[in-house]
């Protein structure tokens, strides 16, 4: 059995409420540490992300509960409002997220150099501190411990009008070169991790009167629709081995006549969303473990 991790969720926390103003900067456990499919081993997720993956709508966030469906663990490193891609605005509001965007972070998941980390610390939301707690915390991990990494963005690439594409396949101010860049990062450090790359979910936009609204399939901030965005991860991930696409805009059922259900705003999936989501992404995994999926 492999030895087990401890990450970061302030809840675990309770029963050392004396120690809560340290526990902040400690690492602790998300989700429940048992066996997987029977299997003796406990999987070991790293999940890398944009809002969808750090917020908790509910009760609980996605990574939370993708470990306590599957009965593993998972390492959170989302942080709400990133891109894939490097926005490198002079004048961008959040210059300092920017410096937390996955091209960024993969770069110190392989260096193992987190040191600069805390320089941001105090710009990013209380609740998203967990992760960069546990991106200091995976520099201890061997790199065989890790099982799986999810590489969950697009909607802020996608906001913003990053393009898509350039001459340099790792352009990293493009969605597909960071994304390109990022995937072979990750194969560097975890060499036998599967990475699924997990596409962009369906949004919506409201017109000024707050009744009408565009989708996002239609919605073009200047680097394309949504399924502009979908498709570009889509083709990156399949030049990889061990590179598995998890396709939101198909696998979620979510369109204009139901995403009230399953949205918490026009962008961010609600609790209902999330557990639909979190039924497609075990499909995905068991479909891998199983050796099924394409």
């Amino acid at each position: 059995m492999k030895k087990k991790k401890w990450i970061k969720e302030y809840t675990v926390f309770i029963i050392v409420a004396v120690i809560a103003a340290v526990a902040i900067l400690s690492t602790s456990k998300i989700g429940i540490q048992k066996y997987y499919f029977g299997n003796d081993e406990t999987l070991q997720i790293l999940v890398l992300g944009d809002s969808n993956m750090a917020y908790d709508f509910g009760d609980r966030s996605i990574p939370q509960r993708i470990a306590e469906r599957l009965e593993c663990d998972v390492y959170n490193c989302a942080v709400g409002g990133t891109t894939a891609s490097k926005t490198n605005y002079k004048n961008y509001a959040d210059w300092t997220i920017d410096s937390l965007c996955l091209y960024n972070l993969t770069k110190i998941i392989e260096t193992e150099n987190a040191q600069n980390l805390y320089d941001f610390y105090d710009d990013v939301p209380l609740n998203e501190r967990y992760a960069i707690d546990n991106m200091y915390y995976l520099t201890e991990l061997e790199n065989e411990d890790v099982d799986y990494v999810v590489i969950s963005y697009g909607l802020n690439d996608y906001l913003a009008g990053q393009p898509l594409y350039s001459e340099d396949p790792y352009d990293e101010t493009t969605y597909a070169g960071a994304l390109r860049s990022s995937i072979e990062r990750i194969q560097r450090k975890y060499p036998n991790a599967t990475i699924v790359v997990s596409s962009i979910t369906y949004c919506v936009f409201y017109e000024e009167d707050g009744q009408n609204f565009a989708e996002g399939y239609a919605k073009d901030w200047g680097g394309g629709s949504i399924i502009a965005y979908r498709d570009a991860a889509k083709a990156v991930a399949e030049e990889y081995a061990n590179v598995y696409f998890m396709d939101n805009l198909e696998l979620l059922k979510i369109d204009k006549t139901n995403f009230a259900e399953y949205m918490q705003d026009s962008m961010h999936l609600n609790a209902v969303g999330q557990e639909m989501y979190v039924d497609c992404f075990v499909d995905v995994i068991e479909e891998v473990e199983s050796g099924n999926n394409g």
